[in-house]
């Protein structure tokens, strides 16, 4: 029988739960699975889902990890869990949901949000260097005191996703840091709950979770989740983290020297800071070490602009690969610039740096001369130019990255890569696996001794699928053309 150095790790998302079964002398995946589920949304704005949909999930994929590889259950040392932020789960004394989780895009809050306003708003921001809105758990909670009072008394501790389904796992509850870091109920800069904030907006203590490290052993797993997951009880479980946190650490995002970009349905670029200074207004998520914060800073119509696009322009070519790559290659086929075209991707509104939900996107220089094929190259080229525009928040750290991590679904682009790298100005390294699932795994290993550091485990376990080498040229007419999408931003829109 092959020795015991198997590692789980298990991915908690909006819309599926994903597994990694990782092998821990080598860093090698073994296997990956995924079980696909839908948020429930009773009310326009609302975003709700049973919890207990991510346990069933994710003993199904533990499952299927399992039957991939001999003698798994027995192997496996360690399993870890991350998951998306800011899904508020309520349960009670016996550990039961008292009301559906509110997902991190439930925004049925926005009059909460809007109610904190003047010294409260900057005191709060200044406590948890974060901006706040809909997402955050403080402005749910807020709600449910005004519109369900009842399963709020009933609660007597609030959860985020993957705490859940570790709670499942192990009977133990407890959050990490970077999921306190998201709720604007966290002093980031001393890692612990704010009593001043729970005071003013009169949360009862007993709602928090204790806190902890990512790498920390949450307890072991029970006879009854060993019997759903076909694992062995006693399995050590880890704390882990935010999908975002975890994410990047599993790509070796470290310092300010470099930074991540995410190509998914939103866009995003993130790094990792050692002090925190103002943040410009970007996210600050408490990171996987003891020394580092992880700065977030999105753009909401990324992928969602190229999914636009395909749905009002190729809707003649069925399967969604066929379509995304035909408008990769339409792009390829025209110069940099689309011959005038400019868009701005604000379909959805705004984050950063404007922070402006009511923004509206917009072609601009369109011609009779111009087809589909410059459409998508100025869709590609303008949700470069909106990534390069909330980098900007960015620059109190570093007014200059070395080199981008690309992770998300716009990876299996070599032309959008291409350009992001050129608008940046950035060479960029794809990382062969850039799963939050994996980086979870990775963690474990670190909590049960596998490896010696969260160092080490980025040494063995990291694996560079492409390297893109930016143009000079190419990135000099961006900087015209990027100076043209900054003049010719919608009126009245200043950066917040």
């Amino acid at each position: 029988m092959d020795r015991p150095d198997l590692l789980i790790g298990v991915d908690i998302g909006t819309s599926a739960c994903k597994a990694t079964l990782l092998r821990a002398h080598d860093g090698e995946v073994l296997a990956t699975a995924i079980e696909r589920y839908e948020p429930d949304i009773p009310h326009a704005g609302w975003s709700e889902q049973d919890p207990d949909v991510w346990y069933r999930a994710s003993a199904t994929v533990i499952g299927r990890l399992l039957a991939t590889t001999p003698d798994a259950a027995s192997r496996v040392l360690g399993l870890g869990i991350d998951g998306q932020m800011r899904g508020l789960v309520l349960v009670d004394g016996s550990a039961r949901p008292v009301r559906p989780a509110m997902l991190w895009n439930d925004n049925r809050c926005q009059a909460e949000v809007e109610a904190v306003s003047g010294d409260d708003l900057a005191r709060l921001e200044s406590i948890t260097h974060n901006v706040l809105n809909t997402m955050c758990t403080l402005p749910k909670l807020m709600w449910l005191q005004a519109h369900e009072p009842e399963p709020l008394a009933a609660a007597v501790t609030m959860l985020y996703p993957k705490d859940y389904v570790r709670l499942r796992f192990t009977g133990a509850q407890a959050t990490d840091l970077s999921d306190a870091a998201g709720s604007s109920l966290f002093e980031v800069e001393t890692q612990a709950w704010s009593d001043e904030l729970l005071e003013r907006f009169a949360i009862p203590r007993r709602l928090l979770p204790d806190v902890h490290w990512a790498t920390d052993i949450a307890g072991k797993l029970t006879e009854a989740a060993a019997a759903d997951t076909g694992l062995s009880a006693g399995t050590p479980v880890i704390v882990g983290g935010s999908d975002s946190t975890v994410e990047s650490f599993s790509i070796g995002l470290t310092d300010e020297r470099a930074c991540k970009v995410r190509l998914g349905t939103s866009g995003a670029v993130s790094t990792v800071v050692d002090d925190l200074r103002d943040s410009g207004r970007a996210y600050i998520w408490s990171y996987v070490r003891d020394d580092r914060w992880m700065l977030d800073t999105n753009t909401r119509a990324c992928g969602q602009a190229v999914r636009w696009l395909r749905e009002t322009s190729y809707r003649e070519i069925d399967q969604d690969e066929e379509s995304f790559a035909a408008i990769d290659r339409d792009a390829a086929g025209i110069e940099p610039g689309a011959e005038g075209v400019l868009f701005h991707p604000y379909l959805l509104g705004e984050d950063a740096p404007y922070w402006d939900p009511q923004l509206r996107a917009s072609f601009s220089g369109l011609a009779v001369s111009h087809g589909r094929a410059h459409l998508a190259r100025a869709v590609l080229e303008g949700t470069a130019f909106a990534l390069r525009d909330a980098m900007s928040t960015l620059s109190a750290w570093s007014a200059r990255f070395e080199l981008c991590f690309f992770v998300g679904g716009g990876t299996l682009s070599p032309t959008w890569l291409g350009i992001v790298c050129d608008v940046l100005a950035l060479d960029g390294e794809v990382p062969a696996a850039a799963d939050a699932s994996l980086g979870a795994a990775m963690l474990a290993g670190v909590g049960v001794g596998c490896f010696d550091s969260l160092e080490q485990s980025v040494e063995r376990c990291y694996r560079v699928r492409a390297h893109i080498e930016h143009d000079t040229e190419n990135a000099a007419r961006y900087d015209e053309l990027f100076a043209r999408y900054l003049r010719e931003r919608p009126a009245g829109t200043v950066p917040a």
